[in-house]
């Protein structure tokens, strides 16, 4: 019952906001959909509460190192695949490109995932994790900030910066979230943590996509849309690096 409880909820959650771009947002399948998706988390969590083994242990949440992390790694798989999505959409529609010349405008941010993860790996050693992870944070806000305020029709290399700063950053933080939340669970609920904290990342990954893909359809213009959805993005990452100064240990 508790998985289905998720699964009813995301569903919801992400078919609501796909289809919010098409229909308007206070259409009422629209606002039907999120309250049945909240409803299906409320039941969710009575369910765990009652359940004599629970999926997911509630107490375990009470810890700020481990649900910090699990919405540390929403945020940033919300604002990071959100942009990649966007993008896309922006690069074949609006500027005419094919799908395998789309895959090499986006390669700077996916370079910049592969090497921040090696770094951060080992300055951890010696820095500790929160610093890690609000660096990283705070430079791929700034990149998808740059974005936003980079006007309706900014010229190619004008993105390469953005998108390497966010591909950057979110990779750079990963590996401290990760951490965070790994080291905060009690001993035999090794396998929940990765659960919750992988589960987290792809409902950030599939409600980003969505929200970004409607607020392209539904805005004045693609740009205006665009532009909107970079900055949401933004904003996530700043909440992100907010919490990882409360929640990730020093050490």
């Amino acid at each position: 019952p508790a998985q289905c409880a998720v699964v009813a909820a995301v569903a919801l959650l992400t078919t609501s906001l796909n289809e919010a771009g098409r229909r308007g947002w206070t259409d009422p399948a629209v606002l039907a959909g999120l309250g049945l998706a909240v409803l299906a988390a409320a039941l969710f969590a009575v369910r765990e509460k009652l359940a004599r083994s629970p999926a997911l242990p509630l107490p375990l949440l009470r810890t700020p190192a481990m649900s910090g992390g699990a919405v540390i790694g929403l945020l940033f798989n919300f604002a990071f695949y959100g942009m990649v999505f966007t993008a896309s959409l922006e690069f074949q529609r609006e500027r005419g490109y094919s799908a395998f010349e789309t895959g090499l405008a986006l390669f700077p941010a996916v370079a910049m995932t592969m090497f921040a993860s090696v770094l951060s790996g080992r300055l951890a050693r010696r820095t500790g994790d929160r610093p890690l992870v609000i660096s990283g944070m705070l430079l791929a806000a700034l990149g998808l900030a740059g974005w936003a305020a980079a006007g309706p029709d900014p010229g190619y290399v004008l993105l390469v910066a953005p998108m390497m700063a966010a591909g950057f950053g979110t990779s750079f933080a990963l590996t401290g979230s990760t951490t965070t939340v790994m080291g905060a669970v009690p001993a035999g609920y090794a396998g929940t943590a990765s659960a919750l904290f992988n589960t987290t990342r792809q409902i950030g990954s599939a409600t980003g996509v969505a929200l970004g893909g409607s607020l392209l359809l539904s805005a004045t213009t693609p740009s205006t849309g665009l532009r909107l959805s970079m900055a949401i993005g933004a904003a996530a990452y700043l909440t992100a690096a907010t919490l990882a100064w409360r929640c990730v240990p020093r050490r």
